[in-house]
């Protein structure tokens, strides 16, 4: 650890029983959730341990790398105010609201970081983020909510444009439980009403992939099924006829205060308008969304981006906020978390993201780019952001 002390066994196992800890609140219970296949973890010898599971869990390896894997030393109580780690970097300053400053432990077990000092900066409007590289105040621009704003940087010398990937489905969000979403011909309707390019131009300036499932390129079960309900008017407007409904209807759009969700609202309302759904937009604050959407599923249609990795298995919980309730789903998904082979899981995942696409159980509108402005002098930055850690141990500037 940072303060001396030898990680041991004992550590880890008083991290792990933390987290499963029934009244313990470590961490969040969705994240609980990944360890619910332990059956028990002990320490035979200061350097080993042993997790014993109830079942076979295909998902448990990639789980440790997730915040309910992160091993404290024992019997750690202050977690607000005292940093205590064993990584690259030491807790160096948190300037609360505007920086935090990590310094290089050079006395870390395996390769060096390449940079004595990081600082990540936290700078809110956009605007002021441009200017900050613009001007030489920072190195790296993460994560750019407003890619209109990549105009600005393109053709400079001293700058360049990362273009990766990462897990967030931008996702038309239909209750499955509700009329008229209850009816698989009306969600396949509003799929293929929604021009997804000209949606990713209009709302995103044109970075974005289309994916047509709940899976980024990145996971070894994806297929490109952005074709499955192609953008065909005439097509939405003969299955919503076939679904009982040839004069459409109207419905409500919760729009929480996420740059994607506001830049694409209007682009589909016009684009349902057209085959007869008319929509009114409500926004939302994020506090009402988790209460009345994401809690109790009581709304039409909502949009959000789901960011979290391997995370199909949502789309199994029928209490989820689709409320979408697949027998055949949720067989497949328990069938992928214990295949005995990796292509034995792909294959089960690639069945259940055709299931989801072809029963239209959400529409995914885009997959959101990892957009990063850089100087040229700096390299080694993760390009893609498909995980919880942003990686600065490899960066290096010139």
């Amino acid at each position: 650890f940072h303060d001396g002390a030898n990680l041991t066994s004992a550590d880890v196992v008083w991290s792990f029983n933390r987290v499963l800890d029934p009244k313990s609140t470590a961490v969040l219970p969705t994240q609980k959730q990944q360890f619910s296949t332990i059956a028990s973890i002990t320490a035979p010898n200061a350097s080993s341990v042993v997790i014993t599971l109830k079942d076979r869990d295909n998902d448990f390896l990639f789980n440790l790398t997730q915040r309910g894997g992160v091993i404290f030393k024992a019997g750690t109580t202050d977690f607000a105010t005292k940093a205590n780690g064993t990584g690259p970097f030491k807790f160096g300053n948190w300037n609360r609201g505007n920086s935090i400053t990590l310094e290089r432990n050079d006395s870390y077990r395996a390769t060096k970081a390449l940079a004595k000092t990081v600082i990540f900066r936290y700078i809110l409007d956009a605007t002021a983020l441009s200017n900050a590289i613009l001007s030489g105040q920072i190195d790296i621009m993460s994560t750019v909510q407003k890619p209109e704003l990549l105009s600005v940087f393109k053709g400079r010398k001293d700058l360049k444009i990362s273009s990766g990937t990462t897990n967030g489905e931008v996702t038309l969000g239909m209750n499955n439980s509700k009329a008229p979403l209850n009816n698989i011909k009306v969600r396949q309707a509003i799929r293929q009403a929604l021009n997804k390019k000209a949606l990713i131009k209009t709302a995103w300036a044109g970075y974005g992939l289309e994916i047509g499932s709940f899976v980024p390129p990145t996971d070894a079960w994806y297929e490109d099924l952005s074709k499955t309900y192609p953008y065909d008017v005439q097509a939405a407007k003969n299955l919503l006829k076939q679904a009982g409904y040839p004069n459409g209807f109207s419905i409500t759009l919760d729009i929480p205060p996420a740059p994607y969700a506001e830049a694409s609202q209007e682009f589909i309302v016009a684009s349902l308008k057209k085959i007869g759904i008319n929509v009114t937009i409500k926004p939302v604050a994020w506090g009402e969304w988790l209460d009345r959407i994401f809690t109790k599923a009581n709304y039409d249609m909502t949009i959000v981006a789901h960011v979290e990795r391997s995370d199909m298995s949502i789309y199994a919980n029928p209490n989820y906020y689709f409320r979408y309730n697949s027998a055949e789903y949720q067989s497949l998904i328990k069938k992928a978390g214990s295949a005995r082979t990796p292509v034995a899981q792909a294959e089960s995942l690639k069945k259940a993201a055709r299931l989801l696409s072809n029963e239209s159980v959400s529409d995914w509108l885009w997959l959101i780019p990892n957009l990063q402005v850089v100087k040229k002098s700096v390299t080694g930055f993760p390009q893609n952001d498909v995980g919880d850690a942003y990686s600065v141990a490899a960066i290096t500037k010139e």
